[in-house]
């Protein structure tokens, strides 16, 4: 490390959020004036969700802090006191790293627990993915839009997404529209061989496919495994290999989880409770349709021309490409979604789509940015707009 390098930690607490900060944090490691730490938290450390800080590693990052936040739950209790450990344990954690910037993406609680001690901390903190919308029963939406005012840079994914953040009151210097990064090397970082992936997994790749990856509504937790057993009693009617993939951590994890393990020993079922990025955007391109409420069906799948069924409110009101319809939690209604998604229409039509979160290069302007931005008063003392 050079002594005019900045320092930019970069946090990191679940398997999905690691594909999308990457390339992000490939283009960090690699430019001369930055030094990159790595900060992974949450459920890339618990054993549950399949200890994931080794994909990290395994990918050649060094991890420089694991400050521990997860507290075993399945309630907002149990998620309201990770927050607040998570505080916590960020400050301890950037008192020994003494970031420049800390990076951080999207809308769960470890960005939201970082961003907080950053900020009082008078660390500069900036935001990938602020400014999206996804009017539904989750408190996603409140999160996100909390970490654009205790941000001091914001790297949005698309045009409406940046007019957001200004709306918020943000100065317009602040704000760089960047696309979504995830989509940076996504055709290089999909398994090299999918077809050898499949065979390993017993998958015929000659019959048709559903991947479902479906998670509670952080609003209305209760009603997670209800709605995961009208997407299995839906989906079930067809006759397809069935892959589910466990859900994230939030409050109804375990609803969820319980509905896919009365399915598991069934013939054509396939449970995955955690998988590399690379696999995972491997059964993106193997799938015929993706099935649920993931924001891989937004961002990732309409690159890989997958359609998508996008069941309830947890992504509405976000951008999507022509590849994905969307339907209420209702057993019928995702049926006949599902078939439509199938239908070879659809199939050809998701092909062709183009992604409106596809800008190229999103990593690198990120990296930029962070190297060039000038550091002190004017950055971290933010100004309303209005």
């Amino acid at each position: 490390m050079s002594e005019n390098q900045r320092r930019i930690a970069v946090v990191t607490g679940t398997r999905a959020e690691y594909g999308l900060l990457r390339s992000s944090m490939q283009a960090i490691r690699d430019h001369a004036d930055l030094e990159l730490q790595v900060v992974a938290t949450g459920m890339h450390l618990s054993d549950r969700y399949g200890s994931t800080i080794d994909e990290i590693r395994a990918d050649g990052f060094e991890v420089n802090a694991t400050p521990r936040m997860l507290v075993e739950g399945d309630t907002g209790a149990a998620m309201a006191k990770s927050l607040g450990v998570g505080v916590q344990a960020f400050v301890d954690t950037f008192e020994l790293l003494d970031p420049d910037i800390v990076l951080v993406l999207g809308d769960r609680d470890e960005p939201l627990a970082a961003a907080l001690a950053s900020a009082h901390m008078n660390t500069p903190v900036a935001h990938i993915h602020g400014g999206d919308a996804a009017k539904g029963a989750t408190i996603d939406e409140s999160i996100r839009h909390a970490l654009t005012k205790f941000s001091h840079l914001h790297f949005p994914a698309s045009k409406a997404s940046a007019t957001r953040i200004e709306r918020l009151g943000e100065e317009p210097w602040r704000v760089t529209t960047v696309g979504a990064p995830g989509l940076d090397r996504i055709t290089d970082d999909r398994y090299e061989d999918p077809e050898a992936l499949a065979k390993g997994y017993g998958l015929d790749t000659e019959q048709s496919t559903i991947l479902v990856v479906q998670h509670p509504l952080t609003r209305a937790p209760g009603d997670a495994g209800r709605q995961m057993r009208q997407t299995l009693q839906a989906i079930q009617s067809f006759d397809a290999q069935l892959i589910f993939i466990h859900p994230n951590s939030d409050a109804g994890r375990a609803d969820i989880v319980s509905e896919i393990e009365s399915v598991e020993d069934q013939e054509n079922v396939w449970v995955f409770e955690n998988l590399p990025r690379c696999e995972y955007l491997a059964l993106l391109d193997l799938a015929d349709v993706l099935v649920g409420n993931s924001s891989s069906g937004i961002i990732e799948a309409p690159s890989l021309g997958l359609p998508v069924v996008d069941v309830g409110p947890r992504q509405a009101e976000r951008e999507r490409a022509e590849n994905t319809v969307s339907c209420k939690h209702d057993e019928k209604a995702i049926r006949d979604a599902v078939a439509n998604a199938l239908d070879e229409s659809a199939q050809a039509r998701a092909e062709r789509t183009s992604n409106p979160y596809d800008y190229g290069g999103a990593g690198d302007t990120i990296a930029d940015r962070l190297s060039s931005v000038e550091l002190g008063a004017r950055l971290l003392e933010k100004q309303i707009t209005y």
